[in-house]
């Protein structure tokens, strides 16, 4: 059958190929200009479908090494930074460990150990400086609290109830030098009947404690209770609440609330259970408590020492210094707990001083909130648990599937310790400072030639017995700081342990990003590969396409000449 093209046909299709030609010719100049070889899915669905999926996994990899582990990195090398300051403090040249060893030579006299305890103590401080240390306004070592500082930046006030939780391993033995009444004597009372210390009453004792992780604890607080009217009932205040007296008993004495409470016993069982109780007794289902008075004292003196000494079931809680002293019988009913029986202190600070390590850092700890009557806990799981390390593990995403550890955290490198030993033979110094200021004051006296009979006698006496006691106190002194080596051993040690961990989770992290690198340089030629025009190639499809076009146009011209007159002519 004979087909019938008519003069209209043929211009409808020339024109109708000669627009696909300009689309093409389109298509190519907008690949030119964006460079891609797609602006719309509709251009190419398999390869929208490949660019969509080839981008995702970039963008995670971008994610990965652009972000998360560029971060990781610089809380890391911040981390290792402090790290190696710590490290520096305390076994650097210069360093806490090698100021212990000069303390020790017997070449130093008291005068240069007074010097080199100073620069213990200003290092100890700069210690706890160091653990402030941030990354862009985020605590490095204080777990999940990245808002709050590991210490304490100002002084302050604020009441914070803390638990401690520590075993039987924890005890440790100190020697005390008993000298009488030798660091009061001067020379208008060293011929009192009170001030008749010989040689003969120095002593040196040994005592058993558990150190709390602060000094300046509070003291026992008077007891309050409500003021009663004639008829029993409590008398209002102008807000409406009762008025607060202090409590006295039968005698008219001042009732007092104990501040410190000393538990050891299995606190996790509901039945038979035997805990040991220093203050406060109470009753619980099934639990039988033993309990015995605890013996306050404000600070250190002579007596609060001596008591435990004298009466081995005598239990001394000492504010000023934060330790809880146990008499012989006392410490050998620790001693033979179990090494994993939990030993509980309990106990109130409210003097805090810049340095001080924020005990929620720490352990089981309540505070005030400051603007609601309420107490904020914090750590409650420690206390159902004692066991559990309760670290606050900050983890990086840095792949499919695979995290990183970034922080350390205040345990591993930062201890109460540090401070504490160095407190501790600062305060040695500063007594034995007194005894030998003492015992040249007698001698002065002695030498100035106004005293004669009883009172020189007694004057030789005090200082054959000072003489005595400042040797027992070099001593006690000397034998500290030989401790105290392998003290500060032990930190430098975890100090090491926690630089190597830092250490090691960089060079993870190094390996990591070296591979993310390669992932990310991979998916890029994939991604370029996929979407990105070639321009050699399109140079030449528009070339032909343009000899194509011109071609067209001019044969379109030819046949939009002719009509069907010209046919029939």
């Amino acid at each position: 059958m004979a087909v019938r093209f008519t003069t209209k046909m043929m211009q409808n299709t020339s024109i109708r190929n000669l627009n696909i030609n300009k689309q093409r010719q389109e298509m190519l100049t907008n690949q030119m200009a964006t460079g891609k070889k797609i602006t719309r899915p509709s251009d190419d669905p398999v390869t929208a479908i490949r660019a969509l999926k080839l981008n995702a996994s970039l963008d995670k990899i971008d994610q990965y090494y652009e972000r998360n582990a560029k971060d990781a990195q610089s809380w890391l090398d911040l981390t290792d930074k402090a790290i190696a300051t710590v490290n520096n403090i305390i076994g650097g040249d210069d360093g806490m460990q090698v100021l212990i060893n000069q303390a020790i030579s017997e070449y130093n006299n008291y005068s240069d150990r007074l010097n080199t305890v100073k620069q213990l103590v200003s290092l100890a401080q700069e210690y706890y400086s160091v653990g402030n240390a941030d990354s862009a306004g985020r605590s490095l070592f204080t777990g999940y609290r990245t808002d709050l500082p590991l210490a304490f930046t100002a002084d302050k006030e604020e009441t914070y109830k803390i638990t401690e939780q520590h075993t039987n391993l924890d005890m440790d033995k100190i020697t005390y030098v008993s000298t009488g009444c030798l660091r009061e004597i001067n020379e208008g009372n060293f011929n009192a009947p009170n001030m008749d210390t010989s040689e003969y009453d120095i002593t040196t004792n040994e005592i058993y404690r558990f150190r709390l992780a602060y000094n300046k604890v509070d003291e026992v607080k008077e007891q309050k209770v409500p003021q009663l009217d004639a008829t029993g009932m409590p008398v209002l205040g102008p807000d409406g609440k009762p008025v607060m007296i202090t409590n006295k008993d039968a005698n008219g004495n001042t009732i007092y609330e104990p501040n410190v409470s000393f538990e050891f016993g299995d606190f996790g069982s509901a039945v038979g259970t035997t805990i040991f109780s220093i203050n406060p007794v109470y009753a619980a289902d099934g639990v039988t408590k033993v309990s015995q008075d605890i013996q306050f004292f404000a600070s250190g003196t002579e007596e609060a020492y001596m008591t435990v000494v004298k009466d081995p079931n005598a239990v001394v809680y000492i504010a000023d210094t934060g330790e809880i002293l146990l008499g012989a019988n006392v410490k050998q009913t620790v001693a033979e707990l179990s090494s994993d029986t939990e030993i509980r202190m309990s106990y109130e600070k409210t003097n805090w001083q810049k340095n001080d390590l924020d005990p929620v850092h720490y352990f089981y700890t309540q505070r005030k909130h400051e603007t609601q009557d309420r107490w904020l806990e914090y750590n409650e799981n420690f206390l159902m648990d004692p066991t559990a390390s309760g670290k606050q593990i900050i983890e990086y995403d840095i792949g499919n599937n695979q995290t990183i550890r970034v922080n350390t955290t205040a345990d591993e490198l930062f201890t109460h310790g540090v401070g504490r030993d160095v407190n501790e033979v600062q305060k040695m110094i500063d007594e034995q400072g007194v005894l030998i200021e003492n015992l040249n004051k007698v001698k002065e006296l002695i030498d100035s030639g106004k005293y004669d009979g009883d009172d020189l006698k007694r004057l030789e006496t005090q200082k054959a017995a000072l003489e005595k006691a400042q040797t027992y106190m070099e001593d006690k002194v000397t034998n500290r700081l030989k401790e105290l080596q392998t003290v500060f051993k032990g930190y430098h040690e975890q100090v090491n342990v926690a630089s190597t961990n830092c250490g090691t989770r960089g060079s993870r992290l190094e390996l990591i990003q070296n591979r993310l690198s390669t992932q990310q340089t991979n998916y890029k030629e994939l991604v370029s590969d996929n979407e990105d025009a070639d321009y050699a190639e399109l140079t030449v499809q528009l070339g032909s396409i343009k000899m194509t076009y011109e071609s067209a146009l001019s044969s379109i011209s030819y046949v939009m000449q002719t009509s069907l007159l010209d046919y029939i002519r």
